[in-house]
C-alpha cells in the first residue's frame, strides 16, 4: 500500500546552550620547546618574493592609463596555517591589511591596504628579516607574525580568462567605498564610450559583457583597482552526444493529470512540440535577443526528460503521464556562447515571482573547477538567490567532452586513461590528460542547491554501457568533486579534523546514458526537424531524470519546503558499496566524490508501505540552541524482535559568507538519535550517556568549527536492535543542534544571531523483519504520535509507480 509522508508534530524541546566538547583529554608534553626561527630557506623565499613584489608594484602604476585621486593596492599572501580571526586582527592592526577573500581553505588571503602607513611597518619588517643571511629567531618579536607567511605578492593581473565572449567582471567590497565608487562609475562610463553593453546583477558586484577584445581587458585590468577576477560565463559545450535516429514519429498520447508542478528550464529554449501541448507555461523567459526557438534541441530534450521522467526512455508505450509542466527560460542561444549571468538571475527572480516556480533546472555549466578551489562567484549569486527566494536549483556537474574522451581512448591512448584512473591520478605520466580537468564544473558547486552526476546505465533494462565497464557504474564522461583533503596547501598537510565526509559534490546521480555506442545512449524526445527521437548521453539528461522526481514531490506535496525536497531525495538516495564493485575496491574515497549520496528512489520519495513511515519536520532553530523531538513507537516492537532502521537527513540553506572558504556556508547543524530525556540532559551530558544507542553519533561535527567546512546536507542510517527496543522503552527523541562561524562578514553574522533559522528534517523509519506480524508499521505510528498527513492531493492510478528507480 502507498501510505503518505507526514508530519512529525510531537511536542518539541528546546533550549540555549549545549556541551560543545568533545569529550577527550588533550596529551600533556614536558618536552623543552624547540626554539621558534624562520629557516634560512624561507628566508631566501621571502627575498625572492618582495623584490617581485616590488617590480610588480612599480609595474602596475607605471601601466596606468586612467587617473585617480587615490588607489586600491590589493596583495596576495598564501600561509602557513589557516588564517584566523586572531590572525586577522594582527594584519589589519599591525600592517593595515584587510582581507577581501579567502581561498584555499583559508590559507590564502587577498588583502586591501587600508592604511600605507601601517603597510610600510610590513615591508619594513620583510627588509629586515631578507637583510639576514641565516636563520632568524622570531619568538617574542615584533616581525613575529611574518614567520605564518608561505608567500606574498602584489595583485597586477585579474584576467582569469582568454576567451572574448561572456565576459564577467567581478568587484570588490572596498573599504575605501568613496575610490570604490568613483571607480566603479568611471568603469560603466568607460564600457559606454567603447560602446560595449553591459549588465549587472542587483548588488552591482558582477558585470557581464558579451563581448570583449583582449585589448579592452587590458585596459580594464590595468586601471581598474576594484576589479577582483575576469572570467568568462562561456557555457561549456552543452549538446550531449546525438547518437542516431530512432523513430519517425512520436506516436503516443499525454496524460496530463492535475496539480503538476512547473519547473523552470534554464537552457537553450524549449521547442513547441506536439507532446509538450499544454504543458509549457506562456512563452517563457528569453534573455538572449534572439528568437525563442531551441536551435540546438538541448533545452528540449532536457524538458521532455523534466516532463516525463524516467518512463518514456524506459519503454515504448501507447501512452504517457506528464510529471511536471516547464516554463522555459532561454539563457543560451548557441551550444557554448556567453551566458549572461546578471540576467539569468533576474530570469529565476521573475520565474519565481510571476509563476510562483520554486523548483529549476539546469543543465549548462561553464569552466572545471582547479582542485581545492573556492566557491565560485557563480555559485555564491546562485546560492544567495536560493536562500533568498527559497527556491532548489538541479545542476549538472557537467561533461567530460565527448570527442576529447575518444581521443584519449584511441589515438592518445595512455594507461592513466584507463577507468577509473582517469578521474584521478596526481602521479601521471599522460602528456595529454589531467585528472583536474575531470573535476565538477562551476556554479555546482553551490551548496543551497543539488548537483547531479550521471552514471553509465540508459534505465534500460539490458547492460548497455560502452566505454564504462558496467551501467551502475559512473560513466566516463562524469565529473568528480574537486576538494582533495591528499594535497598539501602552501606546503602544509590537512589534518584529520580539517576533513567533512559530508561535504560533497555531486549531491546525488542517475542514469545519464553512455559514450560512444548508440545504443548506450538514453532515448530523448527532438523536434520534427531532428526526426522526432535521438539517443544522447551526459549530465545534461541525469539532470532533468531527478529534477522530474522533485517536481512530483511537490505537485503531490504542494506545501512542502523546497529543502524538504532536497531531504526527501537524499533521504532514500543510496548506491553499491565500493567493496561490491571491482574497480572501486580499494578507491572509496574516489566513488564517494564521483556519486554522492547515491541514486534517489522515486517510490520511497513519494510513498511508505505498512513496514515504514517518513516523517517529516520543518522548524526553525536559533544559535547555540538544541531542540529534541520525541518519537514514540508502537508496543508490538517490543515482543516482534524485528529491527528498526532510521534514516535521518537534514536540508537547510543559509545566506553564504562572500570569498570566505571556510567559512562560505556560515552555519552548522546536526542531529542524533537520543534516548527521550529532558532536554537538559541532552544538552549538558556527555553523549554516551543519551545516545539512544551506544556509539551513535552526530551527524555532523563541529569541533574546531574555524577549521571545517560546514555541510547543508546530510544523511545517517542508525540501527535499533530488539534489545535496544525494549531497553528505550518504546519511546526516543531527534535532537537537532545549530551554532555558527565566528571569523565572518560582521553583517551577515549579526543577521545570525539576530534570527532563527529554517531546517527541514527527514525520518525515514522502517522495520525489517525477522518475524512476520499482522501489524501495521505506518498505522500504529499514527495512532501514538501526533502525525499530520502532509496533502490531501488524491492518489489517482496515473502514478506508475511500478517504474524501475
Amino acid at each position: 500500500m502507498n501510505n503518505k509522508h507526514v508530519y512529525l508534530n510531537n511536542k518539541k524541546n528546546q533550549q540555549i546552550g549545549f556541551n560543545r566538547k568533545r569529550g577527550f583529554t588533550p596529551k600533556v608534553t614536558e618536552e623543552e620547546p624547540e626554539e621558534l626561527t624562520i629557516k634560512e630557506f624561507q628566508v631566501v623565499n621571502l627575498r625572492n618574493y618582495y623584490i617581485d613584489f616590488t617590480q610588480t608594484y612599480e609595474s602596475r602604476y607605471a601601466n596606468r592609463t586612467i587617473e585617480f585621486p587615490t588607489y586600491i593596492d590589493l596583495i596576495e599572501i598564501r600561509f602557513f596555517p589557516i588564517f584566523n580571526k586572531n590572525l586577522k586582527n594582527k594584519f589589519f592592526q599591525k600592517y593595515g591589511l584587510l582581507p577581501v577573500s579567502y581561498s584555499d581553505f583559508n590559507r590564502t588571503v587577498v588583502f586591501e591596504v587600508v592604511d600605507n602607513n601601517l603597510f610600510d611597518a610590513f615591508k619594513a619588517d620583510i627588509e629586515f628579516i631578507i637583510s639576514l643571511d641565516e636563520d632568524v629567531p622570531y619568538s617574542g618579536e615584533d616581525y613575529n607574525i611574518v614567520a605564518t607567511i608561505y608567500k606574498f605578492s602584489f595583485i597586477d593581473k585579474r584576467a582569469k580568462t582568454d576567451k572574448e565572449e561572456g565576459i564577467i567582471l567581478s568587484i570588490i567590497q572596498s573599504a575605501s567605498i568613496e575610490i570604490a565608487n568613483l571607480q566603479k562609475e568611471r568603469l560603466k562610463q568607460f564600457l559606454k564610450d567603447a560602446d560595449l553593453s553591459f549588465s549587472t546583477n542587483n548588488n552591482e558586484d558582477l558585470f557581464y559583457l558579451n563581448h570583449a577584445s583582449n585589448e579592452i581587458v587590458i585596459n580594464i585590468e590595468q586601471n581598474f583597482d576594484i576589479i577582483q577576477s575576469i572570467t568568462s560565463s562561456r557555457a561549456l559545450n552543452v549538446r550531449p552526444g546525438m547518437l542516431g535516429t530512432l523513430r519517425m514519429e512520436y506516436g503516443f498520447e499525454v496524460r496530463i493529470p492535475e496539480n503538476l508542478s512547473t519547473v523552470g528550464i534554464i537552457d537553450t529554449g524549449v521547442n513547441k512540440i506536439d507532446p509538450f501541448n499544454n504543458l509549457i507555461v506562456d512563452d517563457g523567459i528569453n534573455i538572449t535577443g534572439e528568437t525563442d526557438a531551441d536551435h540546438s534541441g538541448h533545452g528540449t530534450l532536457v524538458a521532455g526528460l523534466a516532463i516525463f521522467g524516467q518512463e518514456l526512455p524506459s519503454s515504448v508505450q501507447d501512452s504517457y503521464l506528464a510529471k511536471c509542466k516547464v516554463l522555459p527560460i532561454k539563457v543560451l542561444h548557441n551550444n557554448n556562447g556567453g551566458i549572461n549571468f546578471p540576467m539569468l538571475l533576474q530570469a529565476i527572480r521573475t520565474a519565481n515571482k510571476d509563476h510562483g516556480i520554486r523548483i529549476f533546472n539546469m543543465s549548462l555549466v561553464f569552466y572545471p573547477k582547479k582542485y581545492n578551489e573556492a566557491f565560485s562567484e557563480f555559485a555564491y549569486e546562485l546560492d544567495h538567490l536560493s536562500h533568498e527566494l527559497g527556491i532548489l536549483i538541479f545542476i549538472s556537474v557537467g561533461n567530460f567532452d565527448s570527442i576529447s574522451l575518444r581521443e584519449l581512448l584511441t589515438t592518445d591512448f595512455h594507461n592513466d586513461h584507463s577507468y577509473p584512473e582517469f578521474y584521478y591520478n596526481l602521479n601521471s605520466t599522460s602528456p595529454v590528460h589531467n585528472c583536474e580537468n575531470t573535476n565538477i564544473s562551476t556554479p555546482s558547486e553551490s551548496l543551497n542547491n543539488l548537483s547531479i552526476g550521471a552514471l553509465a546505465g540508459n534505465i534500460e533494462d539490458d547492460e548497455n554501457s560502452d566505454i564504462t565497464p558496467a551501467n551502475i557504474y559512473p560513466a566516463y564522461y562524469t565529473r568528480k568533486f574537486h576538494f582533495d583533503y591528499e594535497q598539501k596547501v602552501n606546503s602544509t598537510d590537512f589534518n584529520q579534523n580539517q576533513k567533512n565526509k559530508h561535504l560533497n559534490k555531486p549531491d546525488l546521480v542517475f542514469d545519464g546514458g553512455d559514450l560512444l555506442n548508440e545504443q548506450s545512449g538514453i532515448e530523448v524526445i527532438a523536434s520534427p526537424v531532428d526526426n522526432y527521437f535521438r539517443r544522447a548521453a551526459g549530465t545534461s539528461l541525469s539532470t532533468p531524470l531527478i529534477t522530474s522526481i522533485a517536481a512530483e514531490i511537490e505537485g503531490m506535496y504542494p506545501n512542502l519546503d523546497v529543502q524538504s525536497i532536497k531531504a526527501l531525495l537524499i533521504n532514500n538516495a543510496n548506491y553499491y558499496k565500493p567493496k561490491e564493485l571491482p574497480h572501486f575496491k580499494n578507491k572509496g574515497e574516489l566513488l564517494r566524490k564521483l556519486i554522492g549520496f547515491g541514486i534517489p528512489n522515486r517510490n520511497q520519495a513519494l510513498f511508505s508501505d505498512n513496514k515504514s513511515i517518513t516523517m517529516v519536520v520543518e522548524d526553525q532553530i536559533k544559535l547555540l540552541e538544541v531542540v529534541s523531538f520525541p518519537i514514540f513507537l508502537p508496543e508490538y516492537l517490543k515482543i516482534a524482535e524485528n529491527k528498526l532502521i532510521f534514516e535521518i537527513s537534514i536540508a537547510y540553506s543559509s545566506y553564504p559568507d562572500k570569498g570566505n572558504h571556510l567559512s562560505y556556508l556560515p552555519l552548522h547543524m546536526s542531529f542524533n538519535l537520543m534516548k527521550n530525556l529532558p532536554i537538559k540532559e541532552i544538552a549538558t551530558k556527555k553523549a554516551s550517556e543519551t545516545v539512544a544507542k551506544n556509539g551513535f553519533s552526530w551527524s555532523e561535527d563541529h569541533f574546531g568549527k574555524e577549521n571545517i567546512l560546514f555541510s547543508n546536507a546530510q544523511s545517517k542510517e542508525y540501527r535499533l536492535q530488539p534489545k535496544d527496543i525494549v531497553s528505550l522503552n518504546g519511546q526516543m527523541a531527534i535532537a537537532v543542534r545549530c551554532l555558527s562561524k565566528d571569523n565572518i562578514d560582521e553583517n551577515l553574522k549579526q543577521y545570525l544571531e539576530n534570527n532563527k533559522h529554517s531546517f527541514s528534517l527527514v525520518i525515514r523509519i522502517t522495520e525489517e523483519l525477522k518475524n512476520n506480524t499482522e501489524n501495521n508499521l505506518y498505522n500504529e505510528m499514527l495512532e501514538i504520535n501526533n502525525l499530520t498527513v502532509i496533502s490531501e492531493v488524491e492518489i489517482g492510478a496515473d502514478l506508475d509507480l511500478d517504474a524501475e528507480n
